[in-house]
């Protein structure tokens, strides 16, 4: 029995030193602090959170290699309008009940559904949040709760700086050695 198991781990030795950039995972979990992180690609994750009214709208941010920077928020929204993609919309922004910042929105896609993405151009800051509500002019608004934001942050940064791939990605002719 102990031969047996010494080359099973001997295998297993031999593949995690000779093949870990070859392993990759695809990301999609949810925390208990209930943020969704998933990969877009082989070097990015993105980390949302979902809506307490419509929980198809939620509030994002991505990490992305090489840098491993919590950036680029987004949020969705429903509107009942017609908007086009790239006009400004106004709003609000309140962190934790404080007095509301009033921001302005680019709308970067409008979805079938009635969705907006929207990127905030100007913001407060939600680290260390535990309640995000975000009005827009539209008369559309959402409340998310954040609480565990840090945690999330930290979740996926430790994976941003980890050596695997997010997604397999196959590789380009030029990039093959034949």
């Amino acid at each position: 029995m102990p031969l047996i198991y010494s080359v099973i781990m001997h295998k297993i030795f031999f593949l995690l030193v000779f093949y870990p950039l070859s392993l990759f995972s695809e990301v999609n979990l949810t925390t208990v602090d209930n943020f969704n992180i998933f990969s877009t690609s082989e070097h990015d994750l993105v980390v949302s959170k979902q809506g307490h009214k419509d929980h198809i709208n939620f509030l994002a941010f991505r990490m992305e290699r090489p840098f491993c920077i919590c950036s680029n928020p987004v949020i969705s929204l429903n509107a009942d309008k017609e908007i086009q993609e790239g006009l400004k919309i106004n709003g609000t922004i309140t962190v934790d009940m404080t007095k509301p910042m009033e921001i302005v929105l680019k709308v970067l896609q409008v979805f079938e559904s009635g969705h907006l993405l929207l990127r905030p151009l100007k913001f407060p800051s939600i680290r260390s949040s535990k309640v995000v509500e975000v009005d827009i002019d539209l008369g559309t608004s959402e409340l998310f709760y954040t609480k565990g934001i840090d945690e999330a942050m930290d979740q996926s940064k430790s994976m941003c700086e980890s050596q695997y791939l997010y997604e397999y990605v196959e590789p380009k002719a030029k990039e093959m050695n034949v």
